[in-house]
């Protein structure tokens, strides 16, 4: 199966490890990649050996441009569209996925954070492509570029290129222009040849020169944020344009302000809660940390074939989730389904029923095992008294899922209480979030946790 790829060039030169600092920055940029890799379904694949192990003649940017297509088929990965992407760049934990919006052309971000240099870069190499006018407005940045297979025999132009040239490459970069390595070269080629370049997709997702966009600063109008601006708004940060020994020290920060959300394992959980909005959009369903304890609970092959009834499912937003953890959901509800067929209109393995839960015969619209009662429905105590007897009375001894446990003025939590008095129910764990901050769509907030699982 071919997939999209990240090809992350992240060679050490050690004849320049003085000049770049050490290349300690490396383990930052890598973790913030392998995450977004794994939660976007993206191959993640490390160009750290290179090609030709003389580093004079084939410096690193070269190799990294002129050796992607070779390299990735003798690895023998199969692959869809190819992000050629700097290890001096770091991936925001919940940045979109890049690669819907290429329109599977050659893609690539206007370089415009210096112009001078740009201009004696282009001017510098000008005699050298026969005097060729090369559209400035149009020059990009080869930090970040995105390509596929039919661009597959243009870099192998590019490749002989180089081979070719490679002497007079080499002095046009030491000695002449001294203005950076294959990015302008490649500019020519690309122009010159004619390839078709999208250059719409938003700065956001190469947000360059940090320091010169003062996006290092914060909102110091707001107090209680002082998150910087780049991290804020930016989804792909760039630690270019600075002093090359500072950038390790730069990157490490960010990474410690930032690296709680970029947890390896859990990346399969955030696909999931991304398919869905939560209870900071959309009031009427569940925070995402409530659904994230309820899929650290139940995906498992244990829960992967069973069914679960969802008490009340409003527009969907818990449906789709719960669509993902078990084999069958049985969503019911009597004034919101069409919202929420439509929400879920890619999920095969939903049930909706017209019911209503308080005056109807459960019996007479559900007529199958079910392991897993997600109860969500009315919140007043008769109502979630007559859910959980309800579900007793024609489910056996399922396990409940319950949210809004802490909600004022406490109907919820007094029923779930009476039943655990009973002997009825045992709260196995709290889920969801704490009081602090917590506030339900009619404006009041929350007196204890969102949630708990009983009967586990």
């Amino acid at each position: 199966m071919r997939k999209n790829v990240i090809w992350w060039p992240a060679m050490k030169n050690q004849d320049l490890i003085d000049k770049y600092g050490g290349y300690d920055y490396f383990k930052y940029s890598r973790q913030t990649w392998e995450y977004w890799c794994k939660r976007n379904d993206v191959l993640f694949v490390p160009f750290e050996n290179p090609v030709e192990e003389d580093l004079f003649r084939f410096r690193p940017n070269w190799q990294k441009t002129i050796f992607v297509f070779d390299e990735l088929e003798r690895m023998g990965i199969e692959y869809d569209q190819i992000a050629l992407m700097d290890s001096s760049t770091m991936i925001k934990w919940n940045a979109p996925n890049f690669f819907n919006l290429t329109g599977n052309k050659f893609t690539a971000w206007r370089d415009s954070d210096n112009l001078k240099w740009i201009y004696d870069s282009i001017s510098g190499y000008k005699d050298f492509f026969n005097g060729y006018k090369l559209d400035i407005t149009r020059y990009f940045s080869s930090g970040l570029i995105i390509f596929n297979k039919n661009h597959k025999e243009l870099f192998d132009r590019f490749k002989q290129f180089y081979l070719d040239n490679i002497e007079q490459l080499i002095k046009l970069q030491d000695n002449t222009v001294k203005k950076g390595t294959e990015q302008t070269p490649l500019n020519y080629f690309v122009q010159m040849e004619g390839t078709e370049i999208n250059m719409d997709l938003p700065v956001a997702y190469k947000l360059t020169h940090i320091h010169r966009k003062e996006m290092f600063n914060h909102n110091w109008q707001l107090n209680e944020d002082k998150t910087p601006f780049f991290i804020k708004y930016g989804y792909n940060w760039v630690f270019n344009g600075i002093p090359k020994d500072q950038r390790t020290r730069l990157m490490g920060e960010t990474w410690n302000l930032v690296k709680e959300k970029y947890n390896v394992d859990e990346a399969k959980y955030d696909v999931i809660l991304d398919l869905t909005s939560h209870r900071n959009i959309e009031r009427k369903t569940t925070s995402r940390k409530f659904k994230k304890d309820v899929l650290k609970t139940f995906l498992n092959d244990e829960y992967k074939d069973k069914t679960i009834v969802e008490i009340g499912c409003h527009k969907g937003n818990s449906t789709k989730f719960l669509s993902k953890i078990f084999g069958k959901v049985i969503a019911i509800d009597k004034w919101h389904l069409e919202d929420a067929k439509e929400h879920c209109s890619d999920c095969k393995n939903v049930e909706f029923v017209n019911m209503d839960l308080y005056y109807d015969n459960w019996g007479e619209f559900i007529n199958e095992d079910v392991d897993v009662v997600f109860i969500d429905g009315g919140h007043e105590y008769w109502q979630v008294k007559s859910d959980i007897e309800n579900s007793f009375r024609h489910f056996g001894s399922p396990i409940f899922i319950f949210d809004d446990y802490g909600l004022p003025p406490g109907e919820v939590k007094k029923a779930i209480d009476e039943k655990v008095n009973e002997g009825k129910l045992t709260i196995n764990k709290f889920i969801g979030e704490t009081p602090k901050g917590l506030v339900h769509i009619s404006g009041i907030k929350f007196f204890d946790i969102e949630g708990c699982i009983c009967n586990l």
